[in-house]
């Protein structure tokens, strides 16, 4: 039985994946009052982004009112990025960059209450804040910190905003950013304008913009306009359809809740395949779906969750535990499901700890609390919030302060005990006698079990009842001359769940083969693969074959003549003719099949033929496995070249290539892994190739030339996981390799394991 676990908030930061311990939390976690002696009081963008290079371009103009008298200079973030210009009334200033600060010289100084306008021109391609993906679609990063990379901008959350936006792109693209679209002007045959506007003050922290070859839905909730983004092959309109529903019905339901109307002009739901290892996936008016995190309408139920406790309260250590917690506090946990998390984000991570254990939550007085003060919450903070003014109001309506979440135990597994017993047949065929011999291989039952008999004669069905308990128990069955078999079935009337390992007379089963149950006649097959010296066993097969016509009986009758016939002469064409099935169970077992004419060209052939055009994950599986045993390496390597060539193949190749590298002394293997690594492939694909390499390749002249590429790579991701590789690189060049790397890197993630394997 499974133990129960008890997590506390302790337990929940420091007993977490892998990806928390590389995440440097004080990297990201924003200062509490950072130096801000004016007000940014409305942005104007003029913005052109190239997709092909990663590039946004851009020229804004920033009003600013000073918050005290004589104010020298302004102090922005600035990071990754070419600063071209600075100026003020088209005069430029001086400026200059010390770390990641942008220290721009005003022509005079301002004093309180006063507003100058500054325009500042530049060009930024940062891996850190734009992110690209091989599909064509280009966006900026919402993780903590990552603004001021694509965007020069007091990078903090106690900024706030109003904002509008001229955007040229490509004609052929589509572009989202907060606010609404006002505009939308083609300017020429491959370039449009697009206008975009926020009169509601965002945090600059909440800030994204995103560009692909998305189609937009729309619909209304209230007078809030809420928008869809997806490519066209990402989404079937159905989908594209619920999304909108989704999104409606949850704004009004929290709303509902909250006594607070949603806090933006309108909602943009952009859909992306990859969540390119970003931890944070709203801004403000803004959510990012990725699919392969699973259930898009749970991200969405999610990030609308975020709009208020995230966006409109907005914190400085996000991604956090607790707020992960009044998310699902806000969410419910109906119709919720737990996400994937293939990347181990700490944000889903903890989004998924808190849906599991919400409902087992110990203390409900502290649920009660939370959930009747949301509504108060919200309306009572703005901005910044900090979780310590949170338990302080819970503080003043319970005498309690929660500085941490109190404990919750999750539940106990429920699931029941199997019980597995050998049941061998004593049959006296010439005295009509049966005795049953039950043999527990487990843990024995204690308490007396029901088991329901049926008798098949030839003429009649009889139906009786018999127990047994222990580790060993005999029992003898009244059974009647005319006998053809016997069939045993735990009674309905017993809680306990047991499994019989059943050893008849072979014509038990040969005579179980035509039994009206399809999972009886299933059994008989499967078992009648013990009888393979029996001369007669595989006509009474091939005779029992020509009446069935269960796919999966027949597909089991299949699995057992194969054992018969192994690799016989001839005996193949019955297993080839299986390939060309419409059902899937027996298409399985002919493959499976096949495996044992490893010296049969024709066979290699077709097994071959169906690998390359398998179209089903599980036919491609089962051709790869039986491939494997009846074709070389060099033919393993053959067939993945060949799905290469193919767009839609790259998933089966990296899938042969696992197969193939081990037994290679060509080093074929490699130089496909190599390519699949460096190319511009899903990440997906370049993990998995990434992976072979890291334990197959050992040559250090190969890894010395190939880290420093992979360390440039523009996924986070690759640049982490390629640092397992510096095993091969000598003490010295890895040394160098590391503190090179370690000077330039820009994500905290990747930085925290630099700076462990210089240790």
């Amino acid at each position: 039985m499974m133990k129960k676990g008890l997590l506390t908030l302790i337990v929940l930061v420091f007993t977490s994946s892998w990806a928390f311990s590389q995440q440097n939390a004080a990297e990201w976690q924003y200062v509490s009052y950072p130096e801000l002696p004016f007000v940014l009081d409305h942005i104007h963008l003029d913005l052109t982004l190239e997709s092909s290079e990663s590039l946004i371009e851009g020229v804004g103009s920033y009003f600013i009112t000073s918050r005290k008298p004589g104010l020298a200079e302004v102090v922005f973030n600035s990071a990754d990025m070419d600063i071209q210009s600075i100026t003020f009334e088209g005069n430029e200033t001086e400026y200059r960059i010390s770390s990641d600060s942008l220290i721009i010289q005003l022509p005079d100084t301002l004093q309180r209450g006063n507003t100058i306008e500054m325009v500042i021109s530049w060009k930024s391609s940062s891996s850190y804040g734009i992110i690209q993906d091989v599909y064509g679609n280009m966006w900026t990063s919402l993780n903590p910190k990552a603004r001021h990379h694509w965007l020069p901008v007091p990078d903090h959350p106690e900024v706030a905003t109003t904002m509008d936006a001229s955007i040229n792109i490509p004609a052929n693209q589509e572009m989202v950013f907060n606010g609404i679209l006002v505009g939308d002007e083609l300017v020429s045959t491959d370039k449009k304008v697009l206008e975009w506007s926020s009169k509601i003050p965002a945090s600059v922290t909440g800030l994204s913009l995103a560009m692909g070859d998305f189609i937009r839905s729309n619909a209304r909730s209230g007078i809030k306009e809420v928008s869809v983004y997806a490519s066209e092959k990402a989404l079937l309109p159905e989908i594209r359809d619920d999304l909108l529903s989704i999104a409606v019905s949850s704004m009004k339901e929290y709303e509902r809740k909250l006594s607070f109307e949603f806090p933006y002009e309108s909602l943009n739901i952009v859909v992306l395949p990859d969540n390119h290892w970003e931890e944070i996936q709203t801004g403000a008016g803004i959510i990012y779906l990725y699919q392969n995190l699973g259930s898009l309408a749970t991200q969405l139920r999610r990030g609308i969750a975020e709009q208020w406790f995230g966006n409109f309260h907005r914190y400085l250590n996000a991604p956090d535990n607790k707020y992960e917690f009044l998310k699902v506090m806000l969410t419910g946990t109906s119709n919720i499901q737990q996400l994937k998390n293939p990347d181990e984000l700490q944000s889903i991570y903890r989004w998924n700890l808190w849906e599991k254990g919400f409902d087992v939550l110990e203390d409900d007085h502290l649920k009660n609390i939370i959930r009747e003060s949301l509504p108060q919450l919200v309306h009572q903070y703005e901005g910044v919030t900090d979780w310590n003014e949170y338990a302080d109001f819970w503080y003043d309506k319970s005498g309690s302060f929660w500085e941490v979440l109190p404990e919750f135990e999750l539940p106990e597994s429920h699931t029941e005990e199997k019980y597995v017993y050998g049941v061998e047949y004593i049959y006296d065929e010439m005295a009509s006698a049966l005795t049953l011999v039950f043999e527990a291989k487990g843990e024995p039952i204690e308490s007396l079990a029901n088991v329901d008999v049926t008798e098949f004669g030839f003429t009649d069905t009889s139906h009786t009842e018999i127990t047994f308990t222990g580790a060993l128990d005999s029992v003898e069955v009244e059974i009647s001359s005319g006998i053809d078999y016997l069939t045993l079935k735990q009674a309905y009337d017993t809680d306990l769940d047991i499994r019989f390992e059943e050893e008849k007379p072979f014509m038990f089963w040969i005579r179980q083969l035509r039994d009206p149950s399809s999972k009886n006649r299933i059994q008989a097959a499967e078992a009648l693969q013990n009888f393979t010296d029996n001369p007669d066993l595989q006509l009474a097969i091939r005779d029992v074959l020509q009446d069935e016509d269960d796919a999966n009986v027949r597909a089991a009758m299949f699995e057992t003549l194969s054992v018969l016939t192994k690799d016989a002469s001839g005996t193949e064409e019955t297993f080839l003719g299986n390939l060309n099935s419409e059902n899937l169970s027996i298409q399985l077992s002919g493959l499976r099949a096949l495996a044992n004419y490893p010296k049969n060209e024709n066979v290699a052939f077709q097994v071959r033929n169906t690998l390359l055009r398998a179209e089903r994950d599980t036919v491609f599986n089962a051709a790869l496995d039986t491939y494997r045993q009846i074709a070389s390496v060099n033919d393993l390597l053959t067939a993945a070249e060949r799905l290469g060539q193919n767009e839609q193949g790259d998933k089966k190749a990296i899938k042969i290539l696992k197969v193939a590298a081990p037994g290679d002394t060509t080093n074929t293997s490699m130089m496909m892994a190599d390519r699949y690594a460096l190319g511009a492939y899903p990440y997906s694909i370049r993990k998995q190739a990434l992976a072979l390499l890291i334990e197959f390749e050992e040559n250090e002249d190969y890894w010395q030339q190939t880290l420093k590429i992979l360390q440039e790579d523009r996924d986070p991701r690759i640049r982490h996981l390629s640092l397992d590789a510096v095993k091969y690189v000598s003490l010295s060049d890895r040394t160098e390799l590391l503190e090179n790397r370690a000077k330039e890197e820009l994500d905290p993630r990747v930085l925290n394991k630099l700076k462990e394997l210089q240790q």
